[in-house]
């Protein structure tokens, strides 16, 4: 990869009011995912924010190198799959904290919402939208 390779972000928040339960679940993943394995950016990085009007927002942010166009030529294919195993173990985890600590996450890719998780589980435009996709993109590129 190219050292000026654009870097997209997903982003993934608790909704609503953060329980300390699901605050220390989430610092304990982060600490996790780190020493886990090897991430194609680095593990996924937790963010705990506060403002006083907004309250609370605690979530994490992984990055990715892009593959809009023009960049999406310069991806390699392992890259690429390495990446989306990246996304599926974070969301995995996220789904897990989100049916243990009964909290919803909103999930944003490039600075866009592309779904939720709820109850544990990815709602159909994270599970089939964003991942199914990737996958099938990546499938067809490698036939």
């Amino acid at each position: 990869m190219r050292k000026d390779h654009p870097i997209d972000r997903l982003v993934a928040t608790v909704e609503g009011t953060v329980p300390v339960s699901v605050a220390n679940s989430m610092q304990a993943l982060s600490q996790q995912l780190a020493g886990r394995r090897q991430l194609v950016l680095g593990p996924p990085e937790l963010f705990d924010e506060s403002d006083v009007r907004d309250g609370r927002s605690l979530g994490f942010v992984l990055s990715i190198y892009t593959a809009r166009p023009p960049w999406n030529k310069e991806v390699d294919r392992t890259v690429d799959r390495a990446h989306l195993e990246d996304v599926k173990e974070l969301l995995g985890e996220i789904c897990r904290i989100s049916g243990e600590c009964h909290v919803s996450f909103t999930v944003g890719f490039m600075g866009e919402s592309i779904g939720a998780v709820d109850e544990g589980r990815m709602d159909e435009s994270l599970e089939v939208g964003f991942i199914g996709e990737w996958e099938r993109v990546l499938d067809e590129r490698d036939q």
